[in-house]
């Protein structure tokens, strides 16, 4: 593997993540000031409720769309205001609205606010990553429990990896839409809510019990709402955080049987400590929280109010932090390297390809001015560019795209995806056409950055056209020029006439990307 530099792997920067979730819209924005820590700039939270706005035909009303425009531009106000990078996820309600991709370009129309639908195993994944950020867990097996409006995420981790994550629809907005349908509380209609999260929980949690944990960790509204009620039934000191503090098994059932007593949706209102805003989704939440309790013989919880906002923060991080070989916590390059080894890559290949692309976008980048995300698309797509020889030479460039465009990859959207399977798509053959599948429904400016990278690929690709890893250096030279020249150096005793061969052919598409006529130069 080539010996390049490494890329600044920390700049400061301040970072506005956003969650859309089922009930709330959270926004943190933050001063990263290392790797390991932040300064909290501003925080902004508002219930927009969406999964109470899907209709029966399953998609978000325009009421929906409203607030949620209202509450994206007050938050973007307050992020441009403080110069910060927006990254803003979506959870359950726009996993599952029909409409939910027309939504999100509306939103993306009037904010400027592009929201990433993430799976719920992704969700997951950023819920853990985020609690481990302020909880000392990494050397404990731990339980991790988010119950949010439309889905509880379930996961068990350790050293920061999941060896057990999923993601449930048992969202307290989601379960109080289907169950809660009398005020006062009837005892039929909590009897079917029980039974239906017990049925759904009982196979999951056999399954954490299989894997085993040494302690649980909520880190749910829910969690926090329950505890907070809990202190104002006995009248106990409020501590100035409970991040940290410890709810137990004993103080869940007195706060379920206090809003058991109190069946009206007005006397929950009035309960000491309960915020009245949740007084008509605690019951829901209340019962997931028992339930998984009960079932898994918990005796106490951790709560922890750092999850998906913080994941969100410490991932943003590191995908503009990483380099080529990535590091332990690096879940994407983790991801790249699994998907690859499935299908039994020429590794030293890969390396080799994805050694050269990253390093040619490295010294173009005053000519393509691209993000840090596209070099790791690039990275990626380097790195899988020949997964379709599993099934064979002809056309693995699109067995490649299929197989990329399909898979669920921990770490990346499925737009990420998408991309990443594109610009392998073009690694060699043809270049884009507009009408081309995928790339179509692309906007003009990842169109024009799918091409930039599509073409790096296909010169790298030239270069190791041998298989030997013959060149072991390449350097762009005049790259203010119209004319750049790309200087190859070789190892000693090496004929590269199959590259140079090569280059001269896949040259052209780089010139025309870059409007540049590109010089092909051997240095000895």
């Amino acid at each position: 593997m080539l010996n390049l530099p490494l890329r600044n792997m920390f700049e400061k920067k301040r970072i506005a993540a956003i969650d859309v979730g089922s009930n709330s819209v959270h926004m943190l924005l933050v001063e990263m000031e290392s790797p390991e820590e932040y300064k909290i700039i501003d925080s902004e939270k508002e219930q927009v409720r969406l999964a109470a706005s899907i209709d029966s035909d399953g998609n978000l009303n325009s009421d929906a769309l409203n607030r949620l425009l209202s509450v994206l531009k007050k938050m973007k106000e307050i992020a441009d205001f403080h110069g910060a990078q927006i990254r803003a996820v979506g959870t359950s309600a726009l996993r599952e609205a029909k409409n939910a991709n027309d939504f999100v370009a509306k939103i993306y129309k009037k904010t400027g606010i592009d929201i990433e639908i993430i799976s719920g195993h992704e969700e997951a994944r950023l819920v853990y990553l985020g609690v481990q950020q302020g909880l000392p867990i990494q050397d404990k097996s731990t339980l991790i429990v988010d119950i949010g409006g439309g889905s509880t995420e379930i996961v068990v981790g350790q050293w920061g990896e999941e060896r057990f994550a999923t993601s449930l629809k048992l969202g307290s907005v989601r379960l109080t839409q289907g169950f809660i349908q009398s005020d006062p509380l009837s005892d039929e209609n909590l009897r079917s809510l029980e039974l239906y999260i017990n049925t759904r929980l009982e196979p999951v949690l056999s399954e954490v019990e299989r894997v085993g944990f040494d302690c649980a960790v909520g880190s749910s509204g829910t969690i926090k709402a329950v505890k907070s009620l809990v202190l104002g039934l006995t009248n106990a000191e409020v501590p100035p955080s409970l991040h940290g503090s410890i709810l137990t098994a004993k103080e869940i059932w007195i706060a379920k049987e206090a809003i058991l007593r109190s069946r009206s949706l007005k006397d929950r209102k009035q309960l000491p400590g309960l915020d009245s805003k949740r007084a008509d989704i605690i019951v829901a939440g209340i019962f997931v929280l028992s339930a998984i309790t009960k079932i898994l013989g918990i005796r106490e919880w951790m709560i922890s109010l750092t999850a998906i906002r913080e994941g969100i923060l410490y991932d943003t991080m590191l995908r503009d932090g990483v380099w080529l070989q990535g590091d332990t916590s690096d879940i994407r390059w983790r991801s790249v390297r699994s998907f690859g080894q499935k299908f039994h890559i020429d590794e030293a290949h890969a390396f080799h390809i994805t050694s050269f692309s990253v390093s040619l976008f490295d010294q173009l980048y005053e000519k393509h001015n691209l993000s840090n995300s596209w070099r790791e698309y690039l990275r990626s797509a380097a790195y899988l560019h020949e997964c379709g020889l599993f099934i064979g030479h002809t056309g693995h460039h699109k067995h490649t795209f299929y197989f990329i465009r399909n898979a669920t990859l921990p770490g990346f959207t499925t737009r990420e995806m998408q991309i990443i399977a594109t610009i392998v798509r073009y690694h060699r053959k043809r270049m884009p056409r507009e009408n081309d599948e995928v790339y179509c429904d692309f906007d003009k400016d990842i169109q024009k950055a799918v091409n930039i990278c599509a073409s790096i690929l296909r010169l790298a690709v030239s270069l190791d056209r041998g298989r030997q890893g013959k060149i072991h250096e390449i350097k762009i030279n005049d790259l203010f020029m119209e004319k750049m020249s790309l200087s190859l150096y070789m190892r000693a005793g090496q004929d590269i006439e199959l590259e140079m061969y090569e280059a001269a052919i896949e040259k052209k598409a780089f010139e025309n990307v870059f409007s540049s006529s590109l010089e092909i130069v051997l240095e000895h």
